[in-house]
């Protein structure tokens, strides 16, 4: 490979060229040294991907099956680049029936979504068509690592993580207006702020937020003019009891624009459907992040009409719409599947529960793939710093060879804090993981007492 320099690339290519996240090395080595059991038992393990491979058997097995189903010879032209109308008529009724669930409300309707190549690819364009370089959006912290990169690489766009306490997170507790509002005026006069962006259930915390809080937000966006993206990619992936009941952003909106009518307010009405949008996708719940397959669901015509150009770059090949529109189409495989894989999700985080110091569990998962735990305690006890974090991290990393997402890379507000894929590999590598954790926390004790 030749070293085409630096300076011959341009300002985006330059740009381009800085990690996603901080881990990013570590994160790749671990797919060429990849543990096994019987091939290389010394391999890494990689705890610090967020995608679940306990139920792809089922779905691997179901889909070839719908691959062999004869498609017609128009999958192999172009169609609609937002979307087969086959593909999105099957995303529209599987997200009415399973992500929206609410006989309150409208069905989902195939001309409001727009299918791409994966939640990222769905997140950027919409992005593109509603930010200028330079113009910020506003992210309820904890959060997905790679968010400000996604919105950063190509984009220009600036992420401001809004942070929550820790007790009202582990309410699932959003407390967007104030915080935002503070953060607007006190720190970010010169930023020009234009959007909200949150997931629901949270990556990496795997709480859900109350109605009433999501509700509280989306009014108080509108009312500011700010566009809101609720992303809802872990929406079926919901294995435990308590907390709070999710309810799509979908649900919410169309609740809004019937009360506004129902008192005259058109103008909020119309707001609503032009400033919120809910982002779905195929990666989390149906454990296919390698099937590259996303959805976004908006009402806003203009954003409809940029997509129609800007789709073209991030379509999704004619013969995999086809069969996962088969797939999306069959009840009673998908009810059984989501069974399946909301127990096998319980079991796996049962594993985590069971054999990690339940004292570093503060916040209790109840959805998603992922815990994030506390490890403060492994850190000095005046005053640790983020590079105390990064030590702890480098640790792990070295000595037990399991890579895990440092809390800094989701903003966290103090030190400490860790996100553990528990999903990403089988129950027996994960069990090995954690034992290989606890030993290397046993080497920091011994050293402590030297």
């Amino acid at each position: 490979m030749s070293d085409f320099g630096t300076e011959e690339l341009s300002a985006r290519g330059v740009c381009a060229q800085a990690r996603p996240f901080s881990y990013f090395d570590a994160f790749v080595k671990t797919f060429s040294d990849a543990y096994d059991r019987e091939s290389n038992p010394d391999g890494y393990i990689n705890l610090a991907v967020a995608q679940n491979n306990l139920t792809v058997d089922l779905l691997h097995d179901r889909f070839n099956d719908a691959l062999k189903e004869l498609s017609p010879s128009t999958t192999a032209q172009y169609d609609d680049m937002k979307g087969s109308h086959a593909m999105r008529c099957a995303m529209a009724r599987h997200m009415t029936r399973r992500v929206v669930a609410d006989d309150s409300v409208e069905a989902v309707r195939a001309e409001d979504l727009v299918l791409s190549s994966g939640a990222g690819a769905v997140i950027e364009n919409l992005v593109f068509c509603v930010c200028n370089e330079g113009d910020g959006v506003f992210i309820p912290s904890p959060y997905y690592p790679a968010f400000p990169n996604d919105l950063r690489a190509r984009l220009g766009v600036q992420t401001v993580p809004v942070s929550s306490t820790r007790s009202s997170a582990s309410r699932g507790q959003v407390c967007l207006p104030q915080a935002a509002r503070r953060r607007n005026i006190e720190e970010r006069k010169d930023l020009h702020m234009k959007m909200i962006l949150l997931s629901n259930p949270s990556n990496p915390q795997g709480i859900i937020y109350s109605r009433e809080d999501m509700e509280e937000t989306i009014v108080w966006a509108v009312s500011q003019k700010l566009h809101v993206i609720s992303d809802e990619i872990y929406a079926c992936s919901i294995f435990g009891e308590g907390g709070h009941a999710f309810v799509s952003a979908i649900s919410i909106v169309e609740k809004l624009i019937k009360d506004a009518l129902d008192r005259g307010d058109a103008e909020f009405a119309q707001n609503c459907r032009d400033y919120v949008h809910v982002v779905y996708g195929m990666s989390k719940d149906f454990c296919a992040s390698g099937y590259r397959v996303g959805a976004l669901w908006t009402q806003n015509a203009g954003i409809h009409r940029a997509l129609d150009n800007v789709s073209y770059f991030c379509a999704i090949p004619g013969p995999m719409q086809h069969a996962l529109a088969i797939v999306l189409n069959d009840d009673e495989f998908l009810d059984g599947f989501f069974e399946e894989n909301r127990k096998r999700l319980r079991k796996q985080y049962a594993t985590v529960a069971e054999r990690i110091d339940a004292s570093v569990i503060e916040i209790v998962p109840t959805s998603g793939m992922f815990v994030y735990f506390n490890l403060r305690k492994y850190l000095p006890e005046i005053q640790p710093t983020y590079e105390d974090e990064h030590r702890l991290w480098n640790h792990i990393y070295t000595e037990a060879k399991v890579v895990l997402t440092p809390g800094k890379d989701c903003a966290s507000d103090e030190p400490g804090w860790f996100r553990m894929c528990f999903a990403a590999v089988p129950e027996h590598t994960l069990r090995q993981a954690i034992e290989r954790i606890r030993a290397a926390f046993e080497t920091i004790r011994d050293s402590s007492r030297c």
